[in-house]
């Protein structure tokens, strides 16, 4: 490579034609919009990725012209390596067939993130273990998928111990936010570092302490706070009780909350009743504050027996806005679980689990207000806090997960189970739509998303256009698990 720039720059005239043969022949590689489009079948879908062995756990955005950008974990070259494809409007794809790579060294590379860059492009995170233990490197695409940062990446963390458990997010100035677990330090801590949209560091080289102390910090989660830095949480276990805190950073990666008469640095409780909360969920409040729902024991009986969803408003400046350690969102004593949440967009949010109040899991959903209210009740519930029911099918539905639609109400989408019997488990997904008054637009317990044999897992979705969304998931109905993608309802235009 050195030699042919050399070549280049003592013959300008050469450089003039070969530069823009050489950006037309780049477009011709990356592009190969492969014509395609939705499928209306359950049982069949859109297959986005069918290389040889097996690729897992896509992630994807919104690329601001009604269709999507996917990444993934891909097995295709025997070790694991990261891959992205673009998914037009009309379920076209913009890239190579079956993807274009983002980082195939030999090394192994999964797990990826995904947020956009605000131009149509996106900053991919991921592990990676090139040099002997795992890491975290990123890289930025612009729409045509052509890399914009360091051709292998560039890394977030490559200090010497174990960095896992990779989380991120836009810092809404083109740039990313990542955060991590961290062993540097002899225990489990929590480390970020932010990256703008050039692939600088902006924090110092290898991370900042989100928070460093006693014992071990688990499962961190952020948002952002608006203004280039974020809010995290997290669940700690530096006490006998699991307890949830949290911590704001700055753009310049420096802790802005503190509880009074306390050392600098050290984060706010959320919650520290007795009994254990772990797995929090954090939502915007929308004015630089933050909702946090997380799974809490306090009231269980015996020892991780059943949860329940408690929640607390957090303010910009770090204060608690309800009672003390948080506010129950479904007041029955069953176990209630996986929680995922998005902004309402009237200063409350809503809220999905699955929960057991009828022996066999099912998807329920709630709406509060800014005050902490429950604004969603069913009518043939008589509890305030009880949720309203989303799907109650036969079987187990598992892992519901919500995207906003335009009219200020949701669509859940989840993993179920209502077609498993015998020795055989066939996953599905399915998912419903919901007004802003909690009432289901589609059919009763939704409609499904795929029905295919087999499994399909880790199914993620966007929002976009006419009240629509688009979601991807892992497949297993092939001889090794693919990547398949649906628009549903797929008439949506």
């Amino acid at each position: 490579m050195r030699h042919f720039k050399y070549i280049l720059n003592c013959y300008p005239l050469l450089q003039f034609w070969i530069c823009p043969i050489l950006a037309i022949l780049s477009l011709l590689i990356v592009i190969d919009t492969s014509s395609a489009e939705w499928s209306s079948s359950a049982t069949q879908n859109l297959p986005l990725c069918t290389a040889e062995n097996e690729q897992r756990f896509p992630v994807l955005i919104a690329d601001g012209q009604g269709g999507t950008i996917v990444a993934w974990s891909d097995a295709r070259h025997a070790n694991r390596d990261i891959f992205a494809q673009r998914v037009s409007t009309t379920g076209d794809m913009h890239w190579n067939a079956n993807g274009i790579p983002i980082c195939d060294l030999p090394s192994s590379q999964s797990w990826p993130l995904i947020v956009n860059d605000t131009m149509g492009g996106a900053i991919l995170v991921w592990g990676d273990t090139r040099h002997g233990n795992q890491d975290s490197y990123a890289q930025h695409i612009d729409a045509n998928g052509n890399k914009l940062w360091d051709i292998e990446g560039v890394p977030v963390c490559t200090h010497p111990t174990l960095q896992d458990d990779l989380n991120a997010i836009a810092d809404s100035k083109g740039g990313v936010i990542v955060v991590w677990e961290d062993w540097r330090n002899g225990n489990q801590d929590i480390y970020a570092q932010r990256i703008d949209s050039t692939g600088k560091p902006l924090w110092e080289a290898n991370g900042v302490p989100v928070y460093k102390g006693d014992g071990d910090q688990y499962d961190p989660v952020l948002i952002a706070d608006g203004q280039g830095g974020a809010i995290f949480a997290w669940w700690d276990i530096s006490t006998p009780d699991w307890n949830i805190f949290a911590q704001r950073l700055s753009a310049e990666g420096k802790p802005l909350w503190n509880p009074v008469d306390s050392a600098e640095g050290t984060p706010i409780p959320v919650c520290v009743a007795t009994g254990n909360q772990g797995a929090p969920v954090a939502v915007s409040d929308e004015k630089g504050g933050v909702f946090f729902v997380w799974s809490d024991y306090r009231n269980d009986p015996n020892f991780y027996t059943r949860a329940q969803l408690y929640a607390q408003h957090i303010t910009a400046q770090g204060s608690a806005v309800w009672e003390k350690d948080g506010i129950p969102l479904c007041e029955l004593q069953v176990n209630q679980q996986q929680p995922d949440c998005i902004p309402d967009g009237s200063g409350g949010f809503i809220v999905t689990w699955w929960d057991e109040r009828d022996i066999f899991a099912d998807i329920y959903a709630q709406r509060i207000n800014a005050n902490g209210e429950p604004l969603w009740h069913d009518e043939n519930l008589q509890l305030q806090k009880g949720g309203i029911p989303v799907c109650t099918e036969g079987g187990v539905q598992r892992l519901p997960q919500l995207v906003p639609t335009d009219e200020a109400g949701a669509i859940v989408y989840w993993l179920d189970y209502r077609e498993d019997f015998g020795d055989s488990t066939e996953d599905a997904i399915y998912a419903q739509r919901l007004d802003a008054d909690g009432k289901p637009l589609w059919e009763i317990n939704g409609i499904p998303v795929c029905s295919a044999p087999k499994a399909q897992i880790t199914p993620r979705a966007i929002p976009t256009r006419a009240n629509a969304a688009i979601i991807v998931w892992g497949d297993a109905r092939g001889a090794d698990e693919d990547i398949y993608i649906q628009r549903i309802p797929a008439e949506a235009k």
